[in-house]
């Protein structure tokens, strides 16, 4: 876990880039016992360590193809054995535990089997926090992921050299979080459309599935759906939420010589919070009423409200905020007359 004073928990309640936050991580098996992180900036750089027959470099070559490409791309190694014992290395379960804390936010898996992608996406949903992104070519694997919001697939079948999932991660993910919807996302590097009905592909995106395919004349993702059947950017919004809350008011308390615990320091903290969020309103995460301003609000706690063990402690446990997510059109429904002279 890293290390840090500040934690935040968002709870979504359905009434009526962050440096990192668009990185991803290629985790990959290998045949070598010791695991091994690193950050690749340049595919020549990479290929040093991972030469271009390996699944390791496909993947990377389909990120950094893609126009809005991110800074860098992270790769950590399991024990291709499956691990798990003294002396033959980590099991994917136990790298990705390993490296959850290092700067990046989307998961990929090039080597990894059925039972492995989905203890993976268990444990990511586990942790509230990032996002595994699958290729799926057999229609019988989505099903075991209809719980998980923390994962996302593509079905793009009987296109083995074409890595859907690296390169909506290169061309998406990095983009300034909020001003996107994942769906409509064309021209992707590499991706070729694939053929499927449209009765098909209602079945899929009600299975919570994505996929890419030919619309007017131009190739696209069809919708921007997690596993459950959220939209892609609300989560994704929410981690932005919750990453620069976390970092704002930690920086507040590192840069203070002391926060006082009265309502000055309280003061300070709403004030943190209420810049992060009024920045999430102009990012698109947060919507704005039909005067402009944003729909969020900051609630605080007097020191005689919290807890006298927390008092004791040094914590501050009575900040909380709620907002109103910014949606976007995904489909268009307009009606029509014509009057006949």
């Amino acid at each position: 876990m890293a290390i840090q004073d500040v934690q935040v928990t968002i709870d979504v309640q359905n009434p009526a880039p962050k440096i990192g936050l668009g990185r991803p991580l290629i985790l990959a098996a290998s045949t070598e016992t010791e695991s091994i992180y690193k950050e690749y900036s340049e595919l020549d750089t990479l290929k040093q360590d991972f030469p271009e027959s390996t699944s390791v470099y496909k993947k990377a070559a389909a990120v950094f193809a893609q126009t809005n490409r991110p800074d860098i791309v992270a790769v950590a190694t399991y024990s291709a054995s499956g691990g798990g014992e003294p002396g033959t290395g980590l099991t994917i379960v136990q790298a990705l535990e390993k490296y959850f804390d290092r700067s990046w936010h989307f998961l990929l898996l090039p080597d990894a089997i059925s039972s492995e992608r989905l203890a993976v996406s268990n444990a990511l949903q586990a942790r509230k926090f990032k996002f595994l992104v699958l290729k799926i070519e057999d229609k019988a694997e989505i099903d075991q992921y209809k719980l998980n919001s923390r994962t996302i697939l593509y079905y793009h079948p009987d296109k083995p050299d074409e890595e859907i999932d690296a390169a909506i991660v290169g061309d998406a993910a990095s983009l300034t979080v909020g001003s996107i919807t994942w769906k409509f996302r064309k021209n992707l590097s590499g991706v070729t459309p694939i053929d499927i009905s449209a009765g098909e592909l209602k079945s899929l995106h009600s299975s919570g599935a994505n996929a890419y395919v030919l619309k007017a004349g131009t190739p696209q993702t069809s919708e921007g759906l997690t596993a459950s059947g959220s939209y892609i950017d609300f989560i994704h919004g929410q981690d932005w939420v919750k990453a620069n809350i976390e970092s704002g008011l930690q920086q507040m308390l590192s840069d203070n010589d002391k926060v006082p615990s009265n309502d000055t320091g309280i003061a300070m903290a709403v004030s943190v919070v209420t810049t992060v969020l009024s920045v999430a309103a102009q990012n698109g995460i947060i919507d704005k009423d039909e005067n402009g301003n944003a729909e969020f609000t900051v609630f605080s706690k007097t020191m005689n409200e919290i807890p006298a063990e927390d008092r004791e402690k040094r914590i501050y446990s009575g900040l909380s905020f709620e907002y109103y997510p910014e949606g976007a059109f995904h489909e268009m429904k307009v009606k029509g007359t014509v009057v006949n002279y």
